[in-house]
């Protein structure tokens, strides 16, 4: 039985941050769920209106199968019914993304999300024929998790032909080469059927706010800074969300954004949400430079950016 179950919270729209988490893990790399538990209260702390988890920020080709139920029920335990919580089920095949779907119906999730089979990507027709089994196979609201590798293969044609066709797709995360085009196109086509949650790390967040996105999947490193930025716009105060992002967000996103996967979990331990900087292994890329460390540290230095656990925001 599910721990939580909040079938009543409202998944077609969201006005703010919609968090995917990382996987905190101990020195030995076994699941912490102390530090996964202050992950969620550090989310909801900066206004997190839905989170989620088993995203590309989380890991989750590099989480075990057997750990998926328990991070799962940790996350829905610790969330306690307070904002939707949307599961990521991307898996190198269709069969093991249903399988995921279904474990996450089961354990009272609001949402999934799921881009293509990772292993071997499929032609439109195939990604048309998975999404419609997926949906198929579960009650919940589907999350398309567009990429760079599938943003080619998603077209704004297609991902519209499946919100109309489709009944289970509700969302589109845009991403990949061109995802400001391809947003202001689905924004303009959509005609309500789906909504847009902006990605890529907060590059162009203020971009996308001005074509209209107004629920974002960025930042949990700096989740108040991303959060201020949008709740900002959205009263209507432009100029000064602008500031924040030109300010205080783009400086450290110069860096972030090639070490993405390292220094999220370094940042969050430095701000005392996490206890183990350490990634899943094996770690996606080189470890960041010495040189290019200091130079981060400094820009975080400048832009204030230190808070505390449980201070922030």
């Amino acid at each position: 039985m599910p721990t939580t179950h909040p079938s009543n919270l409202p998944t077609d729209s969201f006005r703010g941050m919609m968090p995917i988490m990382p996987t905190a893990i101990t020195s030995s790399g076994t699941i912490d769920e102390a530090s996964q538990r202050r992950v969620v209260q550090y989310c909801l702390k900066c206004g997190a209106v839905a989170i989620g988890h088993f995203g590309i920020a989380s890991e989750y080709h590099k989480i075990a199968k057997a750990d998926r139920p328990r991070l799962t029920r940790i996350i829905l335990d610790e969330v306690a019914g307070r904002v939707p919580v949307f599961i990521g089920v991307t898996s190198s095949s269709a069969e093991t993304s249903i399988e995921f779907a279904r474990q996450a119906e089961e354990a009272g999730a609001n949402l999934i999300m799921a881009s293509l089979p990772d292993g071997n990507l499929p032609d439109a027709n195939g990604a048309f024929s998975f999404y419609e089994t997926l949906a198929r196979s579960t009650s919940l609201p589907i999350i398309i998790q567009d990429t760079p590798a599938t943003s080619s293969l998603l077209t704004p044609e297609l991902i519209l032909k499946m919100s109309r066709e489709i009944g289970g797709i509700r969302h589109v995360k845009a991403e990949g080469k061109t995802f400001i085009q391809k947003t202001a196109t689905l924004l303009a086509a959509a005609d309500g059927r789906i909504s847009v949650i902006g990605g890529a790390g907060g590059k162009h967040l203020i971009h996308l706010l001005r074509l209209g996105v107004t629920s974002f999947m960025t930042g949990t490193e700096a989740l108040d800074l991303h959060s201020a930025a949008i709740s900002t716009y959205l009263r209507g105060e432009t100029d000064r969300a602008a500031q924040i992002y030109f300010e205080q967000i783009l400086p450290y996103l110069t860096f972030y954004l090639d070490y993405s996967e390292e220094l999220l979990k370094w940042m969050l331990s430095e701000r005392g949400v996490i206890d183990c900087p350490q990634v899943l292994m094996p770690p996606a890329a080189a470890p960041m430079e010495p040189l290019e460390r200091e130079e981060l540290q400094w820009v975080l230095d400048r832009i204030e950016w230190r808070k505390k656990w449980p201070e922030i925001p």
